[in-house]
């Protein structure tokens, strides 16, 4: 199934997009060395420190692109989401110039009050713009879309780098019988 907006493009972003729907998973080839880079940005944000949590993000990307064989991204971990009539930016892929590095910018503070969003909504923002950043360096898209085979890599990742803990089961207590009525 396509996105509505699929008919509407050329020819050639057609090419692209089916392209990139297709592409369901990405494999990271030693995730448990990522685990360390993980719980230190977790660490970070939670505690609403925006300068450790830029470094934990750039510390996590370049050790998850290095292992991916796609080229280095700059991290900037913002304040406040900015926001308009209707929504408010999580954050933003922007390509490279020629000779510049490529750069990613997420928000780590709602606007409605100035929260620090939960972690795994941090983490699957910074996801998706590294699915940006990968579409435009090692998939070599000419474009970026938002599609649902985008949409399940960047499931993958989050999969990968945190999965969602399984809860315990706790045994159901017998109930208990009264000799007295």
């Amino acid at each position: 199934m396509r996105f509505s907006y699929f008919e509407r493009l050329s020819a050639k972003d057609k090419r692209v997009y089916l392209r990139s729907d297709a592409l369901r998973e990405v494999k990271v080839p030693d995730s448990a060395a990522l685990i360390e880079l993980v719980k230190d940005l977790s660490v970070n944000l939670e505690g609403g420190r925006r300068v450790r949590t830029t470094r934990a993000c750039n510390a996590l990307v370049l050790a998850l692109c290095k292992q991916l064989g796609a080229p280095p991204v700059r991290v900037r971990v913002r304040e406040v989401r900015p926001s308009w009539d209707g929504g408010e930016l999580h954050g933003l892929y922007t390509f490279a110039e020629k000779g510049e590095l490529p750069e990613i910018e997420v928000w780590m503070r709602t606007v409605a009050k100035g929260r620090v969003v939960k972690f795994r909504t941090f983490l699957r923002t910074l996801l998706h713009e590294v699915c940006h950043h990968l579409d435009a360096t090692i998939y070599e898209m000419a474009e970026s879309f938002h599609t649902h085979g985008f949409f399940a890599r960047e499931s993958s990742l989050l999969r990968t780098l945190a999965p969602t803990p399984t809860p315990a089961l706790t045994p159901t207590p017998a109930p208990q019988l009264s000799l007295f009525k």
